[in-house]
């Protein structure tokens, strides 16, 4: 059976030691810039992939548009 005393023996598991807590809030804010950077760079890759497409699309339609007029021209 679980003994709640038992979990009274640990007293540096208290949240008042800034001994226990200053390895996990360095751990913890490390792990934040991480997933913010993370994000970041999905962000950029994503914008870079719609300017490409639509850079992409713009240059089909131009080879279209200037085959038509080569097209027109020699009739």
């Amino acid at each position: 059976m679980f003994n709640l005393f038992s979990l009274l023996a640990f007293d540096n598991l208290t949240p008042m030691n800034w001994a226990v807590l200053e390895p996990a809030l360095n751990f913890l804010w490390q792990g934040l810039l991480a997933i913010f950077v993370v994000i970041g760079l999905i962000i950029v890759t994503v914008k870079a992939c719609n300017y490409a497409i639509v850079k992409a699309e713009e240059m089909k339609k131009a080879r279209e548009e200037a085959k038509a007029n080569a097209e027109n021209q020699d009739e």
